[in-house]
This record gives structure tokens, sequence and C-alpha cells, in this order.
């Protein structure tokens, strides 16, 4: 089976490329200078886990989700996000 691949395009002007290169830059500095506890602590604080957690209604089922962090984990939420998609 052929994993389906999709491609989008996103044309910007230079000026916009650079600033989101150097935004990109900044944060992953700062994110290098942190322990990964900090790290840690550092996203969650983007997204408290109250808002994380919330119960969503799909077609009479009653879905509640719920968010932990393990500070332990050998996972990042990107390869997290890779794997669901993946399947």
């Amino acid at each position: 089976m052929q994993d389906s691949k999709k491609i989008y395009r996103i044309e910007l002007t230079n000026e916009e490329y650079e600033f989101l290169e150097n935004l990109k830059s900044e944060f992953c500095n700062k994110l290098s200078k942190m322990t990964k506890e900090e790290r840690a602590e550092y996203l969650k604080s983007f997204y408290p886990e109250q808002n994380l957690n919330f119960e969503k209604e799909i077609k009479g089922t009653v879905y509640r989700v719920n968010t932990y962090f393990n500070k332990d984990s050998e996972h990042t939420i990107l390869t997290r996000f890779f794997e669901i998609f993946k399947k």
C-alpha cells in the first residue's frame, strides 16, 4: 500500500519568508539553551492543561479528551503527530 502524501505550497514574499525564518531561528535558539525540563515547562505555558481537556459530541457519542505531560517521555509532540497521521 502506497502512502498518500499531500504537498501544500504557500507562496510568501521575501520579507514574509525572512520574518518567519528569523522567528523560527529565535525560537529554536531559545529552546536550545533550555534543559529538557525547562522546555517542557515553557511549552506547557503556551497550552495550559485545562484548555487541552475537553468534551466533544460526534454523532450522538460524547468523547472526552484529557491531556497529560510526561517529563520522562522520549517522544516529542511532533513525533506523536507524525505517528498518528501515518495511520
